[in-house]
């Protein structure tokens, strides 16, 4: 092979081999994107999540002190049955 010829392929490959390079680092940084706009995501859906799990407890509350309220009520309306069932008519 006539030497600039061989020079010619050499410079050839040499920017081949350049212009991979250079693919594969703005792949490698698109990837780094997309990953971190995934953990993003993630760490937003986890947000949503929690203040979600704070408003169960909060309403996990509320009904707890609704049910001992009215297991108070039944409590009296039990003791006010039996008290007119141990009634002289």
């Amino acid at each position: 092979m006539p030497k600039h010829i061989a020079n010619q392929f050499a410079e050839w490959m040499k920017r081949m081999e350049e212009a991979q390079q250079q693919i594969k680092q703005k792949m490698d940084e698109m990837d780094g994107e997309g990953l971190q706009k995934r953990v993003s995501d993630l760490e937003s859906k986890l947000e949503d999540v929690d203040f979600k799990l704070d408003d169960v407890e909060f309403n996990l509350e509320e009904v707890s002190e609704k049910a001992e309220d009215h297991d108070g009520q039944l409590a009296d309306a039990d003791s006010r049955i039996d008290d007119l069932e141990s009634q002289d008519w």
